[in-house]
C-alpha cells in the first residue's frame, strides 16, 4: 500500500487502486498510474504537488516520490535539473554541488548539504553517479561520502501538448548513517525517518518547480 498526499489541499488518501510495485523497483506506483491516465494526473496536479510514500517490507528502503507539474517544456526542465553549478543559490540546505567527472552521459556529482533535524544540524558530503538520458530520465546511486546509501531518479513526462511537464522525483537516503545523534533520535522515534525524508523531498521538488517556472 502507498500513501498519497496532496500538499496543495488538505487531503490524504490510500493509493489502493494502483498496480503493485516493489520498493526497490525503479518506477514508482504513481508513474504507472500516469502512464495509464496522464490527463487525470495532470488534473490532480493543478491542486498541488503529490507525495507517494512506499510502505516497504522490513529491510527494504522506503522511497518517497514527489510529483510536480512544471509550467515549461520538458527540455527546459531537464536542463534546469542538471544545472548543478547553480543549486546552492536555488535549492534550500544545499551549500555546494559540482560535477567532478564526466564520461559521456554518466556524471559523478558531488553534493554538500546541511540537514536540520529539530535542534540537530548535520552536514552530508557525498558523491552520486548519475546517468542522464535526456530529456526524460536521470537516475543516481551513491558512490562515496558520509551517507551509506542514496538512490533515486527524476522522470519527466510531457503534458499539455508539450507546453508543460510532469516530473516524478523519487528518492531514498539512509539518514541514519549521518551520525550518532541522528541514529539515536530515529531509534527513539522511527516515524521521524519517514517525516524527514518526505519533508526533504518535498522542499527540494518545490524549489526545483519554482526555479523552472521562474519564481522566486
Amino acid at each position: 500500500m502507498r500513501s498519497l498526499l496532496f500538499t496543495g489541499v488538505a487531503l490524504c488518501l490510500s493509493f489502493l487502486y494502483l498496480p503493485a510495485v516493489h520498493a526497490q523497483d525503479t518506477v514508482s506506483a504513481i508513474e504507472h498510474f500516469a502512464s495509464a491516465s496522464p490527463m487525470a494526473l495532470e488534473s490532480m496536479l493543478q491542486q498541488g504537488q503529490l507525495i507517494v510514500v512506499d510502505n516497504p517490507k522490513p529491510g527494504q528502503p522506503q522511497f518517497v516520490t514527489v510529483v510536480v507539474l512544471f509550467n515549461a517544456p520538458i527540455k527546459k526542465v531537464f536542463s534546469t535539473i542538471t544545472d548543478y553549478k547553480d543549486y546552492s543559490g536555488r535549492i534550500p540546505q544545499t551549500t555546494e554541488v559540482r560535477v567532478v567527472k564526466r564520461d559521456g552521459n554518466v556524471w559523478d556529482v558531488s553534493y554538500k548539504v546541511e540537514f536540520k533535524f529539530s535542534i540537530i544540524t548535520e552536514h552530508a558530503d557525498y558523491t552520486l553517479k548519475e546517468v542522464l538520458e535526456p530529456p526524460t530520465v536521470i537516475t543516481w546511486t551513491r558512490i562515496a561520502g558520509n551517507l551509506d546509501r542514496v538512490e533515486g531518479s527524476w522522470r519527466l513526462l510531457p503534458a499539455d501538448n508539450g507546453e508543460k511537464t510532469i516530473g516524478f522525483y523519487r528518492v531514498y537516503s539512509d539518514i541514519s548513517s549521518m551520525g550518532f545523534l541522528v541514529r539515536y533520535m530515529l531509534e527513539q522515534q522511527p516515524v521521524l525517518s519517514t517525516a524527514i525524508s518526505t519533508s526533504s523531498a518535498l522542499v527540494y521538488a518545490k524549489a526545483m518547480q519554482k526555479w523552472v517556472d521562474g519564481e522566486r
